[in-house]
């Protein structure tokens, strides 16, 4: 992957370069050509990084094909072929071709690429994501319980792309008869990256996601066309072109604030009879327990009731979303809430002000335990590992399946690891398991856990129940558990 980023780069790099020098050589109308010809150059680039080597040789067979149609037919006939290539992109005749080239190269030449945040607050952005798909849950879940709605997010989908490749198709051949680009090339240009932005939030977010952007893209366009009417007066126009303009920022700055109040929290729930407390673990949080950024931990106790701390606890969770912090798990015993929230190192004021928050919300004196856990041990230790935590994960997943209407057998898999070779064969001889000799240090041997169970919560417990005492019994250490289908 890193070897098709870097190849990418070099060769952008290298186009871009070449354009600034061929610029100072060109005539005006051989320089608009030139530019038109890199810049889809540069769009190849991107869909090598994004869509893998298969791809981008079936679409720059299209590509191709179209273009040299495009130079050899008179000018009348172009709006039929560009039509024709829009049908071609979006049906994509040479399908089974790509699927041959997938098989055929690596994974590392054909696998969708992935940007990944990093810096000091990568950690809290994979959350975030974590918390976003969650969020989106709802309409994701549409597509495998409403088999109308998928068909029409994907059909909504394939008319987009095929809208783009039209837009982008006209307005190159556009650029190259006239040899010039437009005001009308740039609308083009504008109009091509804002369906291409509707198409990706519809495929991964869904049709809300997508409305969103047609609110925010819509204003441009209309200053457009105000400024292109002629019996206007001009301090008229330029009044209205004002108001939109303000308008359409402060939609802007309104959907800037609302991304940060759109916030989830999914919570394994469970009684720690140890410390007679209902515990709301941070189920979003778990995939980033051991991250080696959020080591500062604040833990704050209130004087309030469960019930009025959950009446606010959205107001956190957007606090929390827009400083850039975690809330990994808050508790109730019969007189305190207790927030446990994770910071990054140097988020430290952060965390008082956090408490200053607290007070002001609930009116009343907010305590603040402070703890560096540099070892990654405390989180681990109060829930991840407690019984409770792990069946209370179990039915998390139990009740995500029946929420996709998959009712049959569940397959429960349990990662656990033991120190001794003998405590691992004695558990074997009543779990029958598979080695993970590649997740093996030295000293440790890991094994999972297979096993079939109906999608019932009390069997599902107590299945559960049963592998975490066999292990214990031969002093095994839980690792994860899963549930497949």
């Amino acid at each position: 992957m890193s070897r098709r980023l870097l190849i990418a780069m070099i060769m952008a790099s290298s186009i871009i370069v070449a354009l600034v020098i061929a610029s100072s050589f060109l005539q005006p109308n051989h320089q608009t050509i030139y530019a038109l010809v890199s810049v889809l150059f540069l769009l190849y680039l991107a869909l090598y990084v994004f869509g893998g080597l298969a791809k981008l040789i079936v679409f720059f067979i299209y590509g191709v094909l179209i273009a040299i149609v495009l130079a050899l037919i008179p000018e009348r006939f172009s709006l039929v072929v560009i039509f024709i290539g829009s049908l071609i992109f979006v049906s994509n005749p040479l399908a089974e071709f790509e699927t041959y080239l997938a098989n055929t190269l690596s994974d590392a030449e054909i696998e969708p690429f992935r940007l990944k945040m990093i810096g000091k607050y990568e950690t809290f952005y994979q959350y975030r994501r974590e918390m976003k798909d969650h969020y989106h849950l709802p309409q994701t879940r549409k597509l495998y319980t409403k088999a109308w709605y998928h068909r029409a997010r994907t059909l909504t989908v394939l008319v987009l792309f095929g809208i783009d490749i039209f837009i982008l198709l006209f307005v190159a051949n556009d650029i190259a008869y006239f040899q010039v680009v437009s005001l009308s090339n740039i609308l083009g240009i504008y109009f091509l990256t804002i369906v291409f932005i509707m198409m990706i939030l519809l495929q991964k977010k869904g049709f809300t996601t997508m409305m969103r952007a047609v609110r925010l893209s819509v204003f441009i366009p209309i200053i457009y066309i105000i400024a292109l009417i002629d019996d206007v007066d001009p301090m008229i126009k330029g009044l209205f072109m004002a108001l939109v303009g303000v308008f359409g920022l402060s939609v802007a700055i309104v959907e800037y604030v609302k991304y940060f109040s759109r916030v989830s929290y999914s919570a394994y729930t469970y009684y720690d009879s140890d410390r007679q407390e209902i515990v709301y673990a941070n189920a979003l949080f778990e995939s980033l327990v051991y991250n080696e950024q959020t080591t500062e931990i604040g833990h704050y106790g209130i004087e309030v009731p469960l019930e009025t701390f959950q009446s606010h606890f959205d107001e956190i969770l957007v606090y929390a979303n827009f400083h850039k912090f975690i809330i990994t798990a808050y508790t109730h015993n019969k007189k305190y809430t207790y927030v446990f929230a994770e910071f990054i190192k140097g988020q430290e004021k952060r965390m008082e002000k956090f408490k200053i928050f607290l007070e002001g919300l609930f009116k009343t004196h907010v305590g603040l335990r402070e703890y560096n856990d540099s070892s990654r041990k405390f989180y681990e230790t109060r829930f991840f590992h407690n019984p409770e935590y792990i069946v209370a994960r179990a039915l998390n997943l139990a009740h995500l399946l029946n929420e996709l209407e998959i009712r049959g057998e569940v397959i429960i898999s349990v990662v656990l690891y033991f120190k001794t070779m003998v405590d691992l064969q004695n558990y074997q001889k009543k779990y029958t398991s598979r080695r993970l000799e590649e997740l093996d240090q030295e000293g440790v041997y890991t094994i999972q856990t297979n096993l079939k169970c109906r999608n019932l919560d009390y069997l599902i417990e107590t299945s559960v129940r049963d592998i975490l005492l066999e292990s214990m019994r031969n002093n095994g250490t839980f690792v994860r558990i899963m549930l497949y289908y």
